[in-house]
This record gives structure tokens, sequence and C-alpha cells, in this order.
């Protein structure tokens, strides 16, 4: 349950995005974002909010609990490692001498690279660290893992249901899967209108993934919300894309610009900030 008090604007928010979708209908479909300015833009993007904070803390945790024996994690859609770098740094110090196993899968040679690098820098003869550059689907995993961690990354699978049960061949008896995605809350009703579609499928929010559960027969353990805030007020032009996942026209900028004011509540210093969570589910393979 949220605890983001609603914004009295919020019906002339739902006004706005109809007045977006009747402007889109019909239309072609925008420009995606470039692989090679994802990553920079996702970066700045992150700047603004606070939920990867929330994030770090939130899995933190969750690995803490896990008891002080060996330790493996298969991340899917690692990135550049800033997330990993410090769940793994968190493992190795809070249990020194433990043997770490840190495993990434990401699609881009470049960010994959830097999670290698951001890894090697933590300079822990205990962490064993690789990575594979590849879609989860054609990844050579060969081995078990403790935690299989998916962090924003399902929505850029074909078949959610199908990668579920993949993943979850890829724990350890005991082992969980952890999978972060975003409800299709105030922030995500505008990518669901403005973005172009994600391999032939449209975007992925978490009720789609709370389904697939279900429908692939896995008990979810948890389900927790972790209520975050953007700042998109001064967002870039592109950090402003990066956060409706396609390139905005000239024309598109403005009513969208209206519509993130309207659904703004104030932040921790007064300013407006849009709400930006994430939910997290939890399950075991038995």
């Amino acid at each position: 349950m949220s605890n983001v008090a609603p914004n009295p604007s919020i019906g002339t928010a739902a006004v706005l995005l109809d007045d977006l979708r009747a402007e889109r209908r019909g239309a072609p479909a925008l420009a995606g974002l470039e692989p090679d300015s994802y990553a920079r833009d996702h970066a700045a993007f992150e700047r603004l909010s606070d939920q990867r904070g929330l994030i770090a803390e939130h899995l933190a945790g969750r690995l803490a609990s896990m008891g002080d024996g060996p330790v493996s994690v298969l991340s899917v859609g690692c990135g550049d490692g800033s997330l990993d770098v410090q769940l793994a740094k968190g493992l190795v110090l809070a249990v020194p001498g433990r043997p770490v196993r840190y495993v990434g899968i990401e699609p881009w040679s470049g960010s994959a690279r830097l999670f290698t690098a951001n890894m090697a820098a933590l300079e822990a003869d205990e962490l064993s660290v690789d990575v594979h550059v590849a879609s989860f689907s054609d990844a050579p995993v060969d081995e078990t893992f403790d935690v299989v961690l998916f962090v924003h990354s399902m929505y850029y699978v074909t078949d959610v249901e199908e990668t579920l049960r993949g993943a979850l061949e890829l724990l350890r008896s005991g082992g969980e899967l952890w999978v972060l995605n975003a409800p299709r809350g105030a922030l995500n009703a505008l990518v669901d209108v403005l973005a172009p579609p994600l391999e032939g499928h449209r975007q992925w929010f978490s009720a789609d993934v709370e389904k697939a559960f279900v429908d692939a027969g896995i008990a979810l353990d948890e389900i927790v919300t972790l209520d975050a805030l953007v700042d998109l007020a001064s967002a870039s032009e592109r950090v402003l894309d990066f956060a409706v996942q396609a390139r905005l026209t000239p024309e598109l900028r403005g009513p969208v610009r209206v519509y993130l004011d309207a659904v703004s509540v104030p932040g921790a210093d007064g300013r407006p900030r849009v709400p930006h969570p994430v939910d997290v589910f939890a399950a075991a393979r038995r």
C-alpha cells in the first residue's frame, strides 16, 4: 500500500492523459531510446530519484537475512553494476572471508564492461564475478544461485511467464527469486500511452508480473511496494524522454510536462516530485 498522498490535481491529470491518448491514437509510434545513450540517460534519471537508494537498502536487508555462509547472486539486466556493487560490497563486508559469487547478465557490451570494472574496483579476493553479454534467454548460464534478481529488467523480456520459470530453474533449493517492477502508476500511465512496443510486445507492469507468477504456478511469498519520488520538473529533454521511454516530439513536451506537474506531490523540500514506486515480488524454489 502506497504512503504517497494523492494529488488533488489527479482529476485534471486524468483529463490530460486522455487528451494525450487521443492525440496519439492512430499516429505512428514514437522513436524508442537509442542503446548507445540509454545508460547515460538512465544514470541522469536516477540522480533525480530516490528509488535506487530505497532498492539498495531493501535488497541489502534481504541478503543479510540469508545467513553467513557462501552466497551467490545472478543479476539479470545488471547494467553498469551501480546497484550490484553496493550489494556485493555489503555481502563481502558483512562476513569477512565468506565466498561471494556474483554473475551479471547484460545485453549491452559497454554496460557489461563497466559492471566488470566496478566489481573489480572492490578489490575483494573472496568475490568471484562474471558477466554474460546476452539476453536472459540466450545467456549461457550453467550454474545455480541463492538469489536470482531482476531489477527493472522484466520489461524487456518477450514472455514473462516463461522467464519466471527459467529463473526458478536457476535457483538452488530454497533459493529466492526477486523481481522488481514498476506498477502502472501516474508516471507509467504516461509510458503506456507514449512508449513504442518492446520487441513486439507492450510494456509489462506489475499487474502483468503478478499474473505471470500465478499462471506459472509459482507461489509468491511477498509483494512489497517501495514508495519513491523523482524530480522531473528539472529534468532535461533527454531525461524526460527516458522517463516516458520514448523520444518525444517538440509538440508533446509541453503537454507531458503539464501532466507531470498535475500528478506531482510535495517532496521533503516542498518541491514537486512525481511518485515513482517499485514493487518487489519475492518467491522461493521449494
